[in-house]
């Protein structure tokens, strides 16, 4: 398996971000089920609880998934998004700035307004988040501030999707990056952490990136190892019984848990 710095040059090279939105996180996807719609639920209904709010929210993905924190932007004043390649981040930035060729996200949105009983306010819902962003910035997970040489306050909810499994090629890299990562959230913020269980590979077009497999009770005794409090969690097996020459995960594991 690839080291960390070769896996990192192939992002660099070879991560298209918009074949990758296209084929996983469309509406049109053959794996909208798995990656939207449950996925949107648990998250509506962790942030609609009251419990997940604040001043600040950093998302990191290893991909442009910021259709997730249109959930997510009433309940926060600002919004840090953070990507690990330049492209991924520049399609962020075209979305914030409503530029031409950017990401479709207009069905994450009204999937967003009809969750909260109100689908008809989807475009607001849009330009609420566009508001919210206040940076777009490029990571490290290797990083002990992993948004070097950028400083930011720590957050009061740090949201990882795609990020830590797709970075990393062992199992005590997964946790000594979460330790990294863990320092832009604040004693006592809210982790959310959404992570595919058993997975090996991904193909994005015709590009094959390896994965960390990992399971469950891996994923749990980390986060306990690096000083987390697990509040609550799901496993959502995987719906989607076809299609394993692109993707092999057998399930997604969503986890909630307190910054001890």
């Amino acid at each position: 398996m690839a080291s960390f710095y070769e896996l990192k040059e192939l992002h660099d090279k070879y991560l298209d971000p918009k074949e990758l939105m296209e084929s996983f996180f469309q509406q049109e996807s053959d794996f909208q089920e798995d990656s939207i719609y449950r996925i949107f639920d648990l998250l509506n209904k962790a942030f609609s609880s009251g419990a997940v709010k604040g001043k600040t929210l950093i998302q990191l993905s290893i991909a442009p998934l910021f259709q997730y924190l249109f959930l997510a932007s009433q309940y926060f004043e600002e919004i840090i998004i953070g990507c690990s390649t330049d492209k991924c981040n520049l399609e962020v930035e075209k979305w914030r700035t409503n530029a031409p060729g950017a990401i479709d996200c207009s069905h994450a949105a009204k999937l967003t307004c009809e969750l909260q009983g109100n689908r008809d306010a989807w475009a607001e819902n849009q330009n609420m988040l566009r508001g919210k962003i206040k940076e777009v910035l490029k990571y490290d997970v290797m990083e002990c501030n992993p948004f070097s040489p950028t400083s930011v306050p720590p957050a009061d909810c740090l949201f990882l999707k795609h990020c830590l499994e797709c970075h990393v090629t062992k199992k005590e890299e997964f946790c000594s990056t979460l330790i990294n990562v863990s320092t832009l959230l604040k004693k006592g913020g809210l982790l959310i952490i959404i992570v595919c269980l058993e997975q090996t590979y991904c193909m994005v077009g015709s590009f094959k990136f390896p994965h960390l497999c990992i399971d469950e009770a891996f994923v749990r005794e980390a986060l306990d190892e690096c000083g987390y409090d697990i509040q609550e969690s799901e496993m959502l097996p995987r719906k989607v019984h076809r299609l394993y020459d692109v993707v092999d995960y057998k399930g997604v594991l969503y986890v909630k848990a307190l910054k001890k």
